[in-house]
């Protein structure tokens, strides 16, 4: 993303003034004289008035015509663009959330400050299901959660906090206890054996919940695919071509070798996979933005020292400075990530050509900012050839269809959630303008960029 952190500049100027906790709920809104991106058309629609009645909108029509409710909250659009809220469909926030705390509230409102009101966390945990509560019930400002379940993984797991499923009968159980605990899908790794993948993908099936995450060393991403799957992160399994299981598992899965796969596919092999990924409707969230952050380790310290530092908890930005992310990855694996990135490029314009299923994720770690790093992937998307319009699709309307939201969110359309995004610039003209954020509305609660800030701010003078 060209200068990202330059840009950041216009959004974290010092806020005018200090701001409640609890933001205006229940208001009545209108957007007068605004231009509307509506995301159902890649013309934008200028001299729109909005109106926005309980969390819901309720109309959008020309300026000159019809009236505003008595009462409403008029908000000037003049000049200004008005887009439905962007998703980063792979999140990770709240597996250890205690309410009271203040980490978890500044990430929800960093997300909102970028226009981010959707999450998917990648990675949940019944903290993460009380932290969507909190957000659902108006106890917490912040975006929409929706919690896949803890990771399962197999004999050789990669996360000390995953569930270990080593036999089909466990995996069942699994699932069929995440289902009941609420989750929205179900969270695979690559370790699990393919007789723990198996009973994963019959029992969600027969549940009717979706899972998710990466291909299993032991299947592989056309079995995967065929088995269901409705969604892969991080372009995880594409990568494991022509490589046996005991390479793959080097180094936890993150070997040199494996990255190479992608310099070593050809064109051929490249459009097979693309058209079994579209007749089997699996979903695809690349994630380039946590390889930016492996290529470019010291972006990291880049992303501390930067003046939003002053809007975040101290505890914040110790973990940005001492992630241990880049140690994951050896120099070689992170060289390699670096060679292959036109090559992963080139997949994600390939699917999106052919109809796939894509959207836009940031795998947010400690060491990664929320929300400023979905707009950076909104970048790669568009240096992979897809046009400003079409990235925020994979931010906007597409995920909303993945969730089985397509007739309620996503979109500024009468009856859609009121999660929208204010510019001061057009996003369709460059995708930079996302920066220019002016205000942003989460299930129709309204908050103007120095209200944010001000509430950011008084969050980071709190202790932990």
């Amino acid at each position: 993303m060209r200068n990202a952190l330059f840009l950041a500049l216009t959004l974290f100027a010092a806020p005018a003034a200090a701001a409640s906790d609890s933001p205006m709920e229940n208001a009545d809104y209108a957007f007068v004289d605004i231009t509307v991106v509506s995301m159902e058309s890649p013309v934008p629609a200028p001299n729109r008035t909005v109106l926005v009645k309980g969390g819901r909108i309720l109309s959008v029509g020309p300026s000159d015509e019809g009236s505003i409710p008595a009462g409403a909250i008029r908000i000037d659009g003049s000049g200004k663009f008005l887009m439905p809220g962007l998703a980063d469909m792979h999140a990770h926030v709240g597996f250890d959330f205690l309410p009271g705390r203040t980490g978890e509230r500044a990430e929800l409102l960093l997300y909102l400050a970028t226009g981010v009101t959707t999450l998917r966390n990648a990675a949940g945990s019944r903290a993460s299901l009380a932290l969507a509560r909190a957000v659902e019930n108006g106890e917490l400002t912040g975006p929409r959660i929706e919690n896949a379940s803890p990771v399962l993984e197999g004999e050789n797991a990669v996360w000390g906090f995953s569930t270990r499923v080593l036999s089909a009968e466990a995996a069942r159980a699994a699932v069929r206890r995440f289902a009941a605990d609420g989750y929205g899908s179900i969270k695979i790794y690559h370790t699990l054996s393919r007789e723990s993948y198996e009973a994963v993908a019959d029992e969600a099936r027969g549940l009717g919940i979706p899972f998710i995450g990466h291909v299993p060393f032991e299947v592989g991403v056309e079995e995967v695919l065929t088995d269901g799957q409705a969604s892969i992160e991080h372009f995880r399994g594409y990568d494991i071509d022509g490589l046996s299981p005991d390479v793959l598992e080097i180094d936890g899965g993150r070997s040199a070798e494996r990255f190479a796969s992608w310099l070593q596919m050809s064109d051929a092999r490249m459009d097979e996979l693309v058209r079994a990924t579209v007749a089997a409707g699996t979903w695809n969230c690349p994630t380039f933005v946590i390889n930016s952050m492996l290529i470019h380790a010291d972006r990291l310290d880049a992303y501390a020292d930067h003046p939003m530092a002053t809007y975040m908890p101290a505890d914040f930005i110790a973990r940005f400075r001492d992630s241990g992310l880049e140690a994951l990855f050896s120099p070689e694996s992170r060289d390699m990530l670096r060679q292959a990135r036109p090559q992963m490029l080139k997949f994600l314009k390939k699917l999106h050509d052919a109809g796939a299923g894509v959207m836009t994720g940031t795998d947010t770690f400690p060491s990664l900012v929320p929300g400023f790093t979905l707009i950076d992937e909104l970048g790669a998307f568009v240096e992979a050839g897809l046009s400003p319009y079409e990235a925020l699709q994979a931010a906007t309307a597409k995920p909303s269809n993945y969730l089985g939201y397509a007739d309620t969110r996503g979109r500024i359309q009468p009856g859609m959630a009121a999660d929208l995004v204010l510019l001061g610039a057009n996003p369709l003209d460059d995708i930079d303008n996302l920066w220019k954020l002016d205000g942003v509305m989460a299930n129709g609660r309204w908050l103007e960029r120095e209200t944010l800030l001000a509430m950011l701010k008084e969050l980071a003078a709190r202790p932990r």
